[in-house]
């Protein structure tokens, strides 16, 4: 930063694999132009003009990182998609970098997007057609431009979108708070910027001061102890916006600003999802999928697409926590059907110019084979689930053994380490199929096997955990995680949940049910959702599944206590008793075929 904070760990653009590229040759005219929406705020925008008389169509992506890395290191080559004949513009949105105003991240959206959609489709450049493109905050803009309405928005491709819900891995997961990603975001990608443009000196040291303290939270891990989410800590601006909205209500209307879960009947144009098996928002992705899948067979309209890899939120090359997935998981790769860039402008090409759709409703990649897969479909028809039981000895079969139990200690003073997953964090916490060894080794992380499979089992499809608990507090988390135990003996994370007890009854994408505490001594089913997943476990191979009471920095570490209003009751440790066998069968549910695709 320009004001002497110190090094700033801004998140890196998504990671393609290459070194950077060099300047795009194919752009006729480059131009820095300003955008102006209703209220007269000016938004940098860059516009890439092709090669030739036009009017072309154009092609749009707003975020708040600084459009101008896009030209040289961004997700696409945005100068092949000009040489593909598209008009190219790349926003700052409110209040970042180049644009005027004061940034309100999600609300201000739906009407800047919308305006800055119709000012593009009536330049002359333009034939009055665009489409958008763009991952994370740079498809929520574009979902949101849709709600605001914007008849010239004819198609978009969203990719690592939490757009769906807020509520299912965006700032909550199974009812507990995402604090680890939400610190991470406003933190280290938003604050930084947002210093820069204080206009006293005064203010913007104060501020930088309190960047200071909340760095040494993050670093003594004080930011992420059990209660300090309601501990009233003094935090940079954003930090404390983000703080506040994870003590909302589950329920609460803040909570649907700029998410769609009500409004699917908005997205009537065509729509390429991008996602990762890694991805914090992949259960927003592909809940989003599912929807818009069903919605087209029921009502007709257009069928959406799906393209999911092997990635993490910010790294697209197939190689992340010690896996390399082979040089075919590259978004430069695709398996051979052509990198990411070519898929957007096949994508744009049949969607805005009515070329041919060649391209499968559905292509995914299928971990443990090391393959890309391409369906009708996700999961694809003809899947069959498979119950894997949790039984003595820590053995895990598709039949229930005789009846059970194994204990833990959940103590918030001493959580469990996130290692790996679907995460959105800071060093050292590395999304990806992390080797879970040293997690498995603790005593409050519990584990069920199974023994070395003889015959593969292909995963292609929703994962979900069914856990008998009694505990002896009012409220408790549980954290379950698929992973493959290789021969070898290391144990990679395949993908993994969390639910708060209290928040069972809390539909996970809505936010509607009420909040209940856990009641002492009793039995209580958990269904903790795994999301879905695409993975071959290979013969010789061991289907595991941990549980443990914690997963932090990630998710806010749990009290044991019912407290709606999260600011009185003091955290103490809990016992959790895990029974299992026929009377009480907890159990991993899977969705599985018998033969996977080619």
């Amino acid at each position: 930063m320009s004001d002497g904070t110190g090094p700033v760990r801004e998140p890196a653009p998504l990671r393609r694999g290459d070194p950077p590229r060099e300047a795009p040759d194919p752009v006729a005219e480059r131009r820095e132009v300003t955008c102006a929406v209703r209220d007269g705020t000016r938004l940098r925008t860059v516009l890439l003009v092709p090669h030739g008389t036009g009017p072309w169509p154009a092609l749009l992506t707003r975020h708040p990182y600084d459009v101008t890395r896009e030209e040289h290191e961004g997700m696409l080559d945005v100068g092949r998609l000009v040489a593909a004949g598209y008009l190219v513009a790349l926003q700052d949105v409110r209040g970042r970098f180049g644009s005027e105003g004061v940034f309100d991240p999600c609300a201000q959206e739906v009407a800047d997007g919308a305006d800055a959609v119709a000012w593009l489709a009536a330049r002359p450049e333009c034939d009055g057609t665009v489409g958008m493109w763009g991952a994370s905050y740079a498809s929520d803009t574009q979902f949101s431009a849709l709600l605001g309405g914007a008849p010239a928005l004819r198609a978009i491709a969203p990719a690592m979108t939490p757009a769906m819900s807020a509520l299912d891995g965006f700032r909550f997961r199974g009812g507990v708070p995402e604090i680890g990603s939400t610190l991470a975001w406003t933190h280290y990608a938003i604050a930084p910027d947002m210093i820069t443009r204080i206009g006293s000196a005064r203010e913007r040291e104060a501020e930088r001061k309190r960047w200071e303290a909340t760095e040494r939270a993050i670093t003594t891990r004080e930011a992420f102890r059990a209660g300090a989410l309601h501990a009233g800590r003094d935090a940079e601006a954003i930090v404390g916006w983000g703080l506040d909205l994870l003590r909302e209500p589950l329920g609460s209307a803040r909570h649907r600003e700029g998410r769609i879960v009500d409004r699917i009947d908005a997205i009537d144009i065509p729509v390429f999802l991008i996602g990762g098996w890694f991805d914090v928002f992949l259960g927003s992705t592909l809940e989003l999928h599912r929807r818009l899948l069903r919605r087209a067979q029921d009502a007709g309209g257009p069928v959406p697409r799906l393209l999911v890899g092997p990635w993490t939120h910010d790294n697209l090359s197939g190689r992340t926590a010690g896996v390399d997935f082979g040089p075919g998981a590259s978004a430069d790769d695709l398996g051979g059907s052509g990198d990411l860039t070519a898929q957007h402008v096949r994508w744009f090409d049949t969607a805005l110019r009515a070329g041919a759709a060649d391209m499968p409703p559905v292509r995914v990649f299928l971990m443990g084979s090391n393959r890309w897969i391409e369906l009708d479909e996700f999961p694809p028809p003809g899947t069959r689930t498979l119950e894997l039981y949790l039984n003595a000895g820590g053995t895990l079969a598709t039949e229930p053994a005789e009846s059970g139990e194994r204990r833990l200690t959940s103590d918030p003073a001493s959580p469990v380490r996130t290692c790996g997953g679907a995460v959105l964090l800071f060093a050292p916490f590395e999304a990806g199929p992390a080797d879970q060894a040293a997690i498995e080794a603790r005593q409050d992380v519990l584990s069920w096997r199974t023994e070395p499979l003889t015959e593969g089992i292909t995963v292609m499809g929703a994962v979900h955990a069914v856990v008998h608990l009694v505990t002896t507090g009012t409220d408790a988390d549980l954290v379950v995680r698929l992973c493959d135990e290789h021969p070898d003996g290391s144990s990679r994370v395949v993908t993994d949940g969390v639910q708060r007890g209290s928040a069972r009854s809390v539909d996970p994408v809505t936010g509607l049910g009420d909040r209940r505490p856990v009641e002492p001594g009793r039995d209580q089913e958990f269904v903790v959702d795994l999301w879905s997943t695409a993975h071959a476990f290979l013969p010789g191979h061991r289907v595991r599944v941990d549980i443990a009471p914690s997963s932090s920095p990630r998710w806010d570490v749990g009290r044991n206590a019912f407290d709606p209003a999260g600011a009185v009751t003091e955290p103490t440790a809990a016992e959790y008793t895990i029974r299992h066998g026929a009377a009480r069968p907890s159990r991993l549910v899977l969705q599985v075929v018998t033969t996977a695709p080619r």
